[in-house]
This record gives C-alpha cells, sequence and structure tokens, in this order.
C-alpha cells in the first residue's frame, strides 16, 4: 500500500472543492441532495412515510447510545466555527459526568446517513452525482464523507427532531452547533426557557485562518489514508467547503466571526441562560483559553463578570443570615 503525497492529496481537494462550489454537483442544494429526492420527501422539511420512519429509527438508535442521561433540564449551547475547539472544551467541561448529557450535533447524523445510504444502495443509485461517477470512472476515488454536504440540511433535520424530543423529556442537553444564525439561536433559546432549562452558552472561538486550516489539515489526514488503500470501506474525511467557513468571517466583523456576536446575543437575550463562556484560540499549538465568564444572578437580570456575580451572592447570603460571615455552601 503506497501512501499519496502532499501533491496528489492537495490535487484532490482541488477538485472536491470546485465540486462542492455553489451550483456545483455536490453543493448542498443540488439536485443529488437528500431532501431533494420526491420518493422520500415531500417538501425539504416533510419527508415521507418510509424516510419518516428511517428518522425515527435513527433518532432512538443515537438515543440509546446516551443510556445515563439525567433529565435535570439543563443545557449547553457549544457555539464557534469549524475547527476552533469545541470538542476539546466539550471534553473539558463535562469531564467525568459527560455520560449524563445528551449530545445534540448535525454531524451524527451526516454519518448515520451516508452509512444507512451504504447499506442499502441508496448512495450508488441515487446520491452520487454523475460528474462524480465520471470522475470515479477516470480512476479518482471519493470518500463518503466528501458528499455530506448532499445529506446536511437532512442531517439538520435529525438533530432538530432528536433536540425537541430531549427538550420535551427535560434531558440534560448538549447542542453542539455553529449558531451563525440569530433568529435560529433565539428560536432555541425560546424553546428552552419556555420548557424550564437553565442554560450555558459556551462559544469557542479562533481566526478564519486557523479554522479553514485545521478543518483542511482534518480532511488531509484522514484522506491521505483513505487514498491509500485502494480497499478502505471507511467514511473518509468529511469536507467543509471552504466556503462555508469564509461566509463565518464577515469582512465588516474585521476578523470575529459571526457565531461570537450571535452567541452574546443570545445569553443577553435569552433569560435562561445563567452563564456565558467565550473560550479562544489566538495560537493553533495551544488549547482554547476562557477568555470571558459572565453570569447572571437573577432570571432576568445582567450578564455580569462572573466573579462579581458570585461575590454579590455572598453577599446576598450574608445579608439574609445576620452574624453570619457568609454562607460555607456558596463559598463551595
Amino acid at each position: 500500500m503506497s501512501r499519496p503525497d502532499d501533491l496528489a492529496v492537495s490535487r484532490h481537494r482541488d477538485l472536491v472543492r470546485e465540486l462542492s462550489r455553489p451550483g456545483g454537483p455536490l453543493a448542498a442544494d443540488g439536485p443529488n441532495a437528500t431532501v431533494n429526492n420526491p420518493a422520500w420527501f415531500r417538501t425539504p422539511n416533510q419527508p415521507r412515510g418510509a424516510r419518516g420512519e428511517l428518522h425515527d429509527r435513527l433518532v432512538d438508535a443515537h438515543r440509546e447510545r446516551f443510556a445515563d442521561v439525567l433529565a435535570d433540564k439543563q443545557a449547553i449551547v457549544l457555539a464557534g466555527p469549524p475547527g476552533a475547539g469545541k470538542s476539546t472544551v466539550q471534553r473539558a467541561i463535562l469531564g467525568d459526568r459527560a455520560g449524563e448529557w445528551l449530545v445534540v450535533d448535525a454531524d451524527e447524523f451526516k454519518h448515520a446517513l451516508l452509512r444507512t445510504a451504504l447499506e442499502d444502495g441508496s448512495y450508488r443509485n441515487f446520491l452520487v452525482p454523475d460528474r462524480v461517477r465520471e470522475l470515479e470512472a477516470d480512476g479518482e476515488r471519493f470518500a463518503p464523507l466528501e458528499l455530506a454536504s448532499l445529506v446536511h440540511e437532512e442531517s439538520s433535520l435529525l438533530a432538530r427532531q432528536l433536540r425537541a424530543e430531549a427538550i420535551a423529556d427535560g434531558l440534560n442537553i448538549v447542542v453542539d452547533t455553529v449558531l451563525s444564525s440569530e433568529r435560529a439561536a433565539l428560536s432555541l433559546g425560546a424553546d428552552l426557557e419556555a420548557a424550564g432549562y437553565r442554560v450555558r452558552v459556551v462559544d469557542v472561538e479562533t481566526t478564519y485562518e486557523i479554522s479553514a486550516a485545521r478543518v483542511e489539515q482534518r480532511w488531509r489526514n484522514v484522506t491521505r489514508e483513505f487514498l491509500a488503500d485502494e480497499r478502505a470501506t471507511g467514511l473518509g474525511g468529511r469536507w467543509v467547503p471552504s466556503e462555508y467557513t469564509r461566509a463565518l468571517f464577515p469582512p465588516e466583523l474585521a476578523g470575529t466571526s459571526v457565531c461570537e456576536g450571535v452567541a452574546r446575543t443570545l445569553a443577553e437575550q435569552c433569560p435562561a441562560v445563567s452563564r456565558l463562556e467565550v473560550y479562544r484560540v489566538v495560537d493553533p499549538t495551544q488549547a482554547p483559553y476562557l477568555e470571558v465568564a459572565l453570569e447572571r444572578g437573577a432570571r432576568r437580570g445582567a450578564l455580569v463578570d462572573a466573579s462579581a456575580a458570585r461575590a454579590a451572592a455572598i453577599a446576598d447570603v450574608s445579608r439574609a443570615r445576620p452574624g453570619r460571615r457568609s454562607d460555607p455552601a456558596v463559598e463551595r
């Protein structure tokens, strides 16, 4: 088994990038996107009977992986551009309590949908665009996850279904998302508030350059192994279109991602949010560091510096208990 050189991987990258451009065969809204299959969907948001049953099975299977989840009505909204380090921060926050939280991540459903397509034959029969077939006939190899954009919209539907069920059941959830839409973020906040949740917003930020470089390097590492083995049966590396990452860092924000502003808006406008944390990566060789920690003492109070909020809480307890300097339970 010979490993492809960097030039071969770069050539394949350029090809996948071109196919994934708006209007291209691998564009998320193209004719081969699963939500555009009339046999599966009445409208892009309304699956037909058999496809809806598949959605139920995939959601149930995902929930079964989290059998020890607690139902304390707590939510962590994990936001930030791809490659910023959200997984690293999530592991640090949850620690040995990870099993108590249900993770809602549309990317997990991309994997599930592609595996299902490979198993039932629809990967070859429908999902693979004609242009990709032509390139394969000429010897080019594509990993299934390089077609992930074609299941993007459907994976988002599944994530929303899982999230709605989990909220209805009061389960502790981690909503792993980019959080690029203010409207969608505030809608999520309203749903959580209406259900009586206590919410923590965790935003993990970096620069466009670091985000784009990490996304490509992650894809490149897996793709090199996939292309080296002609018998490889895995899903390969997931391609994230460069236009998608670029759009998260519009010029008018001068290097800041839209995710950061949306996360701040959600935290400020949703009374259910009790804490906002912003982590940042400025050195790609270093882990994210905590830059901002704000807390809301009262349900509809303002977000203030976390240390100031704790000091105020201790002072309130002291005033409520004359003769005692502080409450050890609060200090802990």
